[in-house]
C-alpha cells in the first residue's frame, strides 16, 4: 500500500514511526538468535531511499540524538524536537557520503526543499496519532524486508512467495504436519539447518517456495525462514512454558504476520482483502493449534523426512520446469546475447542451489537414481518454434573463409566460430578442415575437400555429399563475398539461442517423466551448463587479445 502523500509504502513509514514514537521498539528488529546479535532489517530493504537513509541515521546516532534533545528541551513539542534530531543525524550521514564522493548526497545537502520535506514527514510520523502500533514494528519491518526480496508484478503488492500448483487436502495435511511438529517443539527446526555455499542463501534446506499452498508457504516463512521468525521468539525457548503455551505464542506471531501481509496487499489483491474481511487468519490459527498436537502425525520427530517426501521432492519438477520456462520466455525472443547468457547462468545457479538443498536434506529410498534414467536429447523443435538455423549464411561464411582463412585469427565475431555453429554436416567438416590446415593450403579447394572427407571418416560420420562440397568450393572460386564478420556473428547468435531453446525444451520434457528428483536436477544442470558455455564462448572469444602494453599493465597491478 503506497502512501501517496509521502511517496513511500505504508509499511516502511510505519517502521520509522514506531522507532520515532517508542525507541524501545528497535529491539524488535534485532536477531537475538545469533551469536552476534544484529539488525535483520537493513537500510537497503527500503524502497524509498530517503526512508532507508532515515532508518540508518536512527540506528547510528539518531535515536540517541532524539533522547538528548528531548532532555535538553523538556517543554518543546516532542514531534518537532524529534524531527530536528533526525534531520541533524541524516545531515551527518550525508556529509560523510559527500566527503567520500557521493554526488547525490552532495546534491541533497544543497537542497533546502529536500530537508523541509523530510522534516515535515518525520514530524508527522512522530505524532502519537500516526496509524501504526509500535508493538507491531517487527511485522511492518518483516513486510519491508520481504517486499525487497520478493518484488511483486502487481502494483502496490509487497510480495508474493509462490505460485499455487496442483494440490489436495492430503498434501496440505502433510505440510501442516511439518509445521505443527516445529510448533510443538521449536528445537526440531535445527534438523532443517545446513551451511549453504553461498553466504546470501538461507541456512534452511526447506524453503517457502517448496510448499504447494501459498498459505503454508507464508506460514513456514513466518515460522522458520523469514526475518524475525517465530522460532526466535523468547517464548519459543522459555523452559517455564508448556509446549501448548509456546505453540500459542508462535501461532499468535504467525497469524499477526499473515494479517499484516494481507493488509499491505489488499489494495492490489482482492483475494487478500477477502481474507481480511473473512478473518481467515483466525481459522488458520485453529488449524495450526490442531497441527501442533503431538498426535497430529504418526511421529512428529520424523518432520524432516516428512518434509523431504511430501514437500521438497514433489516440488522439484515444478521448480525445474519454471526455471526452464524463464529461459524460454525471457532469453530467446528479442533479448541480447548478454541477457541470454545472464539468464542461463542465473538458472544454472538456481539449479545448483536447489541441488545443494536436496543434497543436505535427509535422503529417502526414492532419492537413489536408477540405471535407466539416462540423459535424453532435446525433442525436435515444434513447427511454430524458430529454427535458429540458416544454411545460406553458413555457405556465405565458408566461402569468405576459403577466400581468406586468416579471418579466423582476427578479432571479432569470426574468431568466435566453432563447428557447432554449422548445422549441415558438409559445412561443419569444411569449417573443421579450414581450421586444421595452414591458411595457404586451406585456400586450395581440392586439398580442403579431401581434408573434410578424412575428418568425417575419422569421426565415424556419414559420407559427406560431394555435390554440396563441390558447390561451395566452386562458389569460393567464382563469387566475391564480403568479410565473414557480420554473417559469422549471426551464426554464433543463432547457436546460442538454439542451444538455450534446446536446453529449456529438454528440461521441460524431462519434468513430465517420473525421474528421481536428484537425477532431474542433475540432468537439467548438464543441459544449462552446455547452453551457458555457448553464451560464454561468444563473449570470451569475441574479446580481443590483450596487447603487450595491456599485459604489462596487468602484471604491474
Amino acid at each position: 500500500m503506497i502512501n501517496s502523500q509521502y511517496g513511500a509504502p505504508q509499511h516502511e513509514l510505519n517502521v520509522l514511526s514506531s522507532l520515532l514514537r517508542d525507541h524501545s521498539s528497535v529491539d524488535q528488529l534485532v536477531d537475538w538468535n545469533r551469536p552476534d546479535p544484529q539488525y535483520w532489517l537493513r537500510p537497503e530493504h527500503f524502497q524509498a531511499t530517503w526512508l532507508g537513509d532515515a532508518y540508518q541515521a536512527l540506528l547510528t546516532e539518531g535515536l540517541d540524538a532524539i533522547k538528548q534533545r528531548l532532555r535538553a528541551y523538556p517543554n518543546a513539542d516532542p514531534a518537532q524536537a524529534t524531527a530536528d534530531a533526525v534531520v541533524g543525524a541524516m545531515g551527518s550521514l550525508y556529509q560523510q557520503r559527500a566527503a567520500a564522493g557521493d554526488l547525490s548526497a552532495q546534491a541533497a545537502l544543497n537542497s533546502p526543499d529536500y530537508w523541509a520535506r523530510v522534516h515535515y514527514a518525520v514530524r508527522q510520523m512522530a505524532q502519537p496519532t500516526w496509524p501504526a502500533n509500535p508493538q507491531h514494528a517487527r511485522h511492518d519491518a518483516y513486510v519491508t524486508a520481504r517486499a525487497a526480496e520478493h518484488p511483486s508484478t502487481t502494483e502496490n503488492v509487497p510480495f508474493e512467495l509462490v505460485r499455487a500448483r496442483g494440490y489436495d487436502n492430503d498434501a496440505r495435511r502433510m505440510e501442516l504436519a511439518v509445521i505443527g511438529a516445529i510448533l510443538n517443539d521449536p528445537s526440531r527446526a535445527a534438523e532443517f539447518r545446513y551451511v549453504p555455499s553461498s553466504p546470501d542463501a538461507s541456512p534452511y534446506w526447506l524453503q517457502p517456495q517448496d510448499f504447494g499452498d501459498p498459505a503454508t508457504a507464508e506460514i513456514w516463512d513466518a515460522l522458520v525462514t523469514g526475518p524475525d521468525p517465530a522460532i526466535a521468539l523468547p517464548a519459543a525457548s522459555d523452559p517455564n512454558l508448556t509446549p501448548q503455551q509456546r505453540a500459542t505464542a508462535m501461532i499468535r506471531h504467525i497469524t499477526t504476520r499473515l494479517d499484516y501481509n494481507d493488509y499491505h496487499r489488499s489494495t492490489g489483491d482482492e483475494a487478500a482483502k477477502a481474507r481480511l474481511d473473512a478473518n481467515v487468519s483466525q481459522q488458520i490459527a485453529t488449524y495450526l493449534a490442531q497441527a501442533s498436537a503431538p498426535d497430529f502425525s504418526p511421529n512428529p520427530s520424523n518432520a524432516a523426512r516428512y518434509a523431504v517426501t511430501f514437500i521438497l521432492e514433489p516440488s522439484i519438477p515444478a521448480a525445474v520446469e519454471d526455471l526452464a520456462g524463464r529461459v524460454r520466455d525471457y532469453g530467446l525472443s528479442d533479448a541480447s546475447l548478454g541477457q541470454v547468457g545472464l539468464d542461463l547462468s542465473t538458472t544454472q545457479y538456481a539449479l545448483e542451489q536447489l541441488a545443494e538443498r536436496v543434497h543436505m536434506a535427509p535422503r529417502t529410498l526414492a532419492g537413489f537414481s536408477t540405471a535407466n534414467q539416462a540423459t535424453k536429447p532435446a525433442p525436435e523443435p515444434k513447427a511454430e518454434q524458430p529454427s535458429y538455423t540458416s544454411r545460406p549464411t553458413e555457405r556465405r561464411v565458408l566461402i569468405s573463409l576459403m577466400q581468406n582463412p586468416r579471418q579466423l585469427r582476427q578479432d571479432g565475431p569470426t574468431r568466435s566460430l566453432a563447428e557447432q555453429d554449422f548445422t549441415q554436416p558438409e559445412h561443419r567438416y569444411l569449417f573443421k578442415a579450414i581450421q586444421s590446415l595452414p591458411p595457404d593450403i586451406a585456400q586450395d579447394p581440392w586439398l580442403l575437400t579431401s581434408q573434410a572427407h578424412q575428418l568425417a571418416r575419422y569421426d565415424g560420420a556419414p559420407v559427406l555429399d560431394f555435390e554440396e562440397l563441390n558447390s561451395v568450393a566452386h562458389a569460393a572460386r567464382t563469387l566475391r563475398v564480403p568479410p565473414a564478420d557480420q554473417a559469422a556473428g549471426h551464426l554464433v547468435t543463432m547457436t546460442v539461442r538454439r542451444t538455450a531453446r534446446d536446453a529449456s525444451t529438454a528440461v521441460q520434457a524431462a519434468t513430465q517423466e517420473t525421474l528421481d528428483p536428484r537425477v532431474l536436477i542433475e540432468q537439467s544442470r548438464e543441459q544449462f551448463e552446455q547452453a551457458t558455455r555457448e553464451a560464454l564462448r561468444y563473449h570470451q572469444q569475441s574479446v580481443p587479445d590483450p596487447t603487450i602494453y595491456a599485459s604489462q599493465q596487468a602484471n604491474v597491478a
